[in-house]
Parts: C-alpha cells; sequence; structure tokens
C-alpha cells in the first residue's frame, strides 16, 4: 500500500516537472519576443542586462497601434475570415450533412479521396501552389478580377479546408440520432430547414470548431494573400521582417498583436473545441 502510494507520488512529480519544462520551452521565445517588444530602441533582446541599459517603454505598440497600414490590413484579414467562416459553413455543412446521411453512387470514393487530400503535402502543396497561382493569373489575364480580391482568397482558402473539415463534421453528424431529421421531416421541414435549422444548432460545437479554423486558416496565411496581392495582416507582418533593415522590436510588437485573437479566441472556445474532436476528429 505503502509503495503503490509512493509510486503515485513520484509519477506525479515526475509529470509535473516534465509538463512545466514543455510549458516552460514553448514561452520562453514569447517572452523574449515581449521583452524585446517592449525594450527602448530596435533589438533583439538576447540578455536581461540589455533591458536595464535600455529601459522599457511601450513606443512600439503606440507606432503599430497608430500606423494606418497596420489597422487597415487588420480590417481587411478580419473580412477574408469572416467571409471565410461564411464560405466554410455553407459549403461544409451541407456536404458533411450528404455524407452522414445518404448513400449514393461514388460515396465511398470521393471519403477516401477527400482523406488522401487532407494527407498531401509537401512537394505536392507546393506544385498545387505554383498551379493555383499559374491560373489564376490566366483568369485576371481574361478580365476576372481575382487578383486583390478578397473573396477569391477566402474560397481558395474554404477550398482547402474542406477535406479534413468535411471528414469531421461527418463522423460527429454519424453521432447524431436520425431521429431528429426524421421527426423535423414529418412535421414538414424541407432539406435546408433540416440542415441549418435542426442539425446546425444541435452540432452547436463542430459549428464553432469549424468557424475557428477558418478564422484561423485566414488570418495566418500569408503566402496565397501575397500571391494574391491581397495584403491581409498576417503578410504585412512578414513583410516587416524581411529586406535589408529590420526593426526588430517593432516587428515583435505587431507579432504579438497580431497573436492576440487567435490566443482569445481558444480561450473562450476550448470547451468546444474538445467536444467535437472527442467526437469528430478523433475518428478520422
Amino acid at each position: 500500500m505503502v509503495g503503490r502510494y509512493w509510486y503515485r507520488f513520484v509519477a506525479s512529480i515526475v509529470l509535473t516537472t516534465f509538463g512545466a519544462l514543455i510549458v516552460f520551452i514553448l514561452l520562453y521565445p514569447v517572452l523574449f519576443a515581449l521583452l524585446s517588444s517592449l525594450v527602448r530602441g530596435q533589438m533583439i533582446v538576447t540578455d536581461i542586462s540589455q533591458i536595464a541599459k535600455a529601459g522599457l517603454s511601450l513606443e512600439h505598440y503606440v507606432k503599430a497601434i497608430s500606423d494606418p497600414r497596420f489597422i487597415n490590413d487588420t480590417l481587411l484579414s478580419l473580412l477574408v475570415a469572416l467571409i471565410n467562416i461564411i464560405f466554410a459553413l455553407v459549403v461544409i455543412t451541407p456536404a458533411a450533412y450528404a455524407f452522414s446521411r445518404f448513400r449514393f453512387p461514388g460515396r465511398d470514393t470521393l471519403l477516401v479521396a477527400y482523406l488522401v487530400m487532407n494527407q498531401v503535402g509537401g512537394g505536392f502543396g507546393v506544385a498545387a501552389v505554383i498551379a493555383l497561382y499559374v491560373m489564376l493569373l490566366k483568369l485576371n489575364q481574361l478580365g476576372l478580377p481575382v487578383i486583390g480580391n478578397p473573396v477569391v482568397l477566402a474560397a481558395i482558402y474554404t477550398a482547402g479546408a474542406v477535406p479534413f473539415q468535411t471528414w469531421m463534421v461527418k463522423n460527429y453528424l454519424d453521432a447524431l440520432p436520425r431521429e431528429i431529421d426524421e421527426s423535423a421531416f414529418i412535421d414538414g421541414a424541407n432539406w435546408r430547414q433540416i440542415i441549418f435549422d435542426v442539425v446546425l444548432p444541435a452540432s452547436r460545437p463542430t459549428m464553432v470548431v469549424i468557424a475557428l479554423f477558418a478564422f484561423m486558416g485566414a488570418w495566418g496565411e500569408f503566402i496565397i494573400a501575397n500571391f494574391l496581392r491581397v495584403e491581409t495582416l498576417a503578410a504585412y507582418v512578414y513583410a516587416t521582417a524581411t529586406g535589408q533593415t529590420i526593426f526588430w522590436s517593432d516587428f515583435a510588437a505587431r507579432t504579438l498583436l497580431f497573436a492576440i485573437p487567435i490566443i482569445a479566441i481558444y480561450v473562450f472556445t476550448q470547451k468546444y473545441i474538445g467536444e467535437a474532436m472527442r467526437y469528430g476528429a478523433g475518428k478520422i
């Protein structure tokens, strides 16, 4: 009995220490980014003594939020993220419902194709981005306003998210009783009403996760945004870290401001993320 107690006690100490070490490793670069953003002048803080010499200031944050380009790009990123969320909910929810509730020719093949596309990356992903860029240039030459269009950018983000999120929502819907659909159908509801007025409210956790992933995808991506010449906040922050002269403290402040929305969303949606992953993504 005593041996089992000591075993649990030692195991808890080891696991707690290991967890604290992981947290420290993850937060260590964030700490120095924070210090670099607060120090006077332009420098990367690598030693605490640098702070004592230069002093602390909020000048880099004030400079960032006073920059019209930073504000405009933030608003544009929010617009792209909002459009992406709407596209994702409108496209992915009906597709996942169809895969979950109906049996049709080619269904299993499409599901396997979705799974394969979800796993493809590396060189194939780079080739796909290059092919996409060439296609968009051709469309722009034909007179279609695709370059510099935030709606087109959001549509591309949604298309890239379809395979994984369709699988996730489908698995979540598989766990919902079919009696919900049948009762609504008997009461005279059509398919649109069943999906958006009955199934969607019952699937709130996975809808929240779809919206979260859509927001994160639009907020943090900058490669395709650069291709389309849509200056989102991510593209702007990336641009401040390139070139011959880099103002590191300004860059650190902008980076931390850029990360605030994602952190805030994660804090307020943890409950929904856990439930959706347990019933949805955990079965992929």
